[in-house]
């Protein structure tokens, strides 16, 4: 039982489907970054990054059913495996690094604080899209800060996508998150960046133990988020 179901693991889908199904409104589109607002002089800018909470692993798509993911999950074993004992948050570091070179660039200070209050735990925000989902407002003075930037990065390591439990494709190199700055008097978005970003492996995937070309992918796919976060600041 243990080698085909990963609790973890599962525990996301499931919360994932039942989110979707109870979900209705419109997801946050893409908000270009205001940029005359971050550079309007005395303004204080803050910086928050969030790293992956799980380790490198191969994140299942599809897998509609307990079973469905079951097979799924064994299916991707061997990769996780690999995935989670060589690949290091660590190395997601460098899209970090771009995010405050690129405001760097605009004359922006970012200054890295430290939240003593996760962001999850904030309270809700009654808004529509343009505006944070949490009430981030209580920050202001907490903090001393005009904006908050905040880069969430969520997941890390491969995607592989499944019609139930067959596999509709290669595992892909991924990584999937937020890069976003909020306006902390009004809880508007100063800009709003979704980032999910998938790298197809050249040629053959499934050479365990070391899988070179997913690995190889996910790599890639560090870079293409670190050129994808430069090109919109």
């Amino acid at each position: 039982m243990n080698a085909l179901f990963k609790p973890s693991k599962l525990l996301i889908i499931l919360l994932a489907t039942l989110f979707i199904s109870a979900c209705g409104s419109t997801p946050q589109g893409f908000v270009p970054l205001v940029k005359n607002v971050v550079q309007a002089d005395n303004t204080k800018i803050g910086f928050v990054y969030i790293a992956p909470e799980d380790k490198a692993t191969t994140h299942i798509y599809g897998a509609g059913c307990l079973l469905c993911y079951g097979v799924a999950s064994a299916l991707t074993s061997s990769l996780d495996t690999h995935l989670e004992s060589t690949v290091s948050a660590d190395e997601l570091l460098v899209i970090k690094d771009a995010v405050i070179a690129g405001y760097s660039e605009l004359n922006v200070e970012l200054i890295e604080v430290n939240l003593t209050t996760p962001i999850t735990k904030l309270k809700k925000f009654k808004g529509e899209n343009g505006f944070a989902e949490k009430d981030f407002r209580v920050l202001k003075d907490k903090l001393g800060l005009d904006m908050l930037v905040v880069l969430s990065l969520d997941q890390h390591g491969a995607y592989r996508s499944f019609n139930n439990y067959i596999p509709n494709g290669d595992p892909q190199g991924y990584i999937a998150g937020t890069l976003y700055t909020v306006d902390l008097t009004t809880n508007g978005y100063v800009q709003y960046l979704s980032i999910a970003d998938r790298v197809q492996p050249q040629g053959e995937w499934d050479e365990p133990t070391a899988f070179p070309s997913v690995t190889t992918a996910y790599y890639q796919s560090i870079e293409n988020v670190k050129s994808l976060v430069t090109k919109s600041l």
